[in-house]
């Protein structure tokens, strides 16, 4: 699916969500109705849910893109299933109904909030719950094999996101060059040895995964990245990229709440308890 077809499917060009503040808003509510998870990063300005703005985001373009909008007998309110639950386990569901504000605001709907299912508003309109979101017909692409061989392109790789791994790690390209490929056969080692190390993510359409990079920076500190690989139809893997862990924590947070460690620090955790409102 190319980008422009995506954006054809995308919230903004869906539904008016009001301003940047009412918007923001409306995810303080969501997060704060939700199981607890951690939806901010500790770089985020404050009260800015970046995880789960881009979880809400590229959850409604794979509902768009799959069908899956519930609309009322009327056809003047629609929704999505976020995916998201409650925590007395009741479903959280994106609601929308007809725009009627002029002017620039020429989007079919509005973006009015997010509802449990079982809350008066919701159940007045809608008779059943929005299919989830999916992104693969096969469980068995969430498993990573570690049998399968790992190729690695380090040039292109280290060419392609110098920068990224450059402001993390602050080492000179020629010493990170010698030391991945080692770094990723200490990983694959790990792996083996603890299956939960691999987690997966969706990517470019895709299911891909992300395997943790522990890159000694110095004598008494590692800097922890994310390498991203796809299965090829070969039954081999090949390395695409390397994520910092914030942008691999997105990525993986799509399909479900990542639960490795080497994802989940505590730093993270505060930060997100920082941002969610009281």
């Amino acid at each position: 699916m190319s980008e422009n077809n995506k954006n054809v499917h995308s919230l903004y060009s869906f539904a008016y969500c009001g301003t940047d503040q009412g918007f923001n808003n409306m995810l303080s509510y969501l997060a704060k109705i939700a199981e607890p998870e951690i939806w901010s990063f500790k770089s985020d300005p404050e009260g800015k849910l970046s995880i789960l703005r881009y979880y809400i985001f590229h959850t409604f373009t794979q509902c768009h893109l799959q069908g899956k909008i519930l609309y009322s007998l009327d056809r003047k309110w629609c929704c999505i299933n976020t995916g998201l639950m409650t925590s007395n386990g009741k479903e959280i569901l994106m609601l929308f109904n007809e725009n009627q504000k002029s002017g620039e605001n020429k989007a079919k709907w509005f973006l009015k909030g997010f509802k449990s299912c079982v809350e008066r508003d919701y159940m007045d309109l809608f008779s059943g719950i929005p299919d989830l979101a999916s992104y693969t017909d096969d469980f068995n692409d969430f498993y990573f094999n570690p049998d399968f061989k790992i190729e690695i392109n380090t040039d292109h790789i280290l060419d392609d996101n110098w920068s990224r791994i450059s402001n993390e790690i602050g080492l000179d390209k020629s010493v990170v060059k010698v030391l991945l490929t080692g770094i990723v056969e200490i990983t694959q080692k790990r792996v083996r040895r603890n299956m939960r190390l691999a987690v997966p993510q969706y990517y470019k359409d895709e299911i891909m995964y992300l395997l943790p990079l522990q890159i000694p920076v110095s004598d008494n500190k590692t800097v922890t990245m994310a390498l991203a690989i796809e299965k090829t139809s070969t039954n081999q893997y090949r390395a695409n990229t390397i994520f910092t862990r914030e942008m691999a924590y997105e990525k993986a947070r799509l399909l479900m709440k990542p639960e490795s460690n080497w994802l989940i620090e505590n730093e993270k955790r505060e930060a997100n308890d920082a941002s969610r409102p009281d």
